[in-house]
């Protein structure tokens, strides 16, 4: 995320994040390693991780198969979307 923020952020929904949002370790961890990063830049991470997240959950518990014959166009589609919303080409 922090590679990918200067071109994330202007596309991110208004409302901003604060430190106080996260867990202590999260957001101590972010500020060490990444001092410039903003507490917004951690929430789209966060959601990243939930989208994928959420495809392979549905996978490993066997929900895909029975609902799609080819779970890999969905992955494939969800990268790009996601690359997409971070204003970044698949080719970065």
């Amino acid at each position: 995320m922090a590679a990918a923020w200067p071109h994330a952020a202007g596309r991110q929904p208004p409302g901003g994040h604060d430190w106080s949002d996260f867990g202590p370790g999260l957001a101590d961890e972010v500020r060490a390693s990444h001092p410039g990063l903003p507490p917004a830049a951690v929430a789209v991470a966060l959601r990243v991780w939930g989208r994928m997240h959420g495809l392979v959950a549905l996978e490993v518990h066997g929900h895909l198969r029975t609902q799609t014959r080819h779970p890999e166009k969905l992955y494939r589609e969800e990268i790009r979307d996601l690359i997409a919303s971070l204003g970044l080409s698949p080719d970065r």
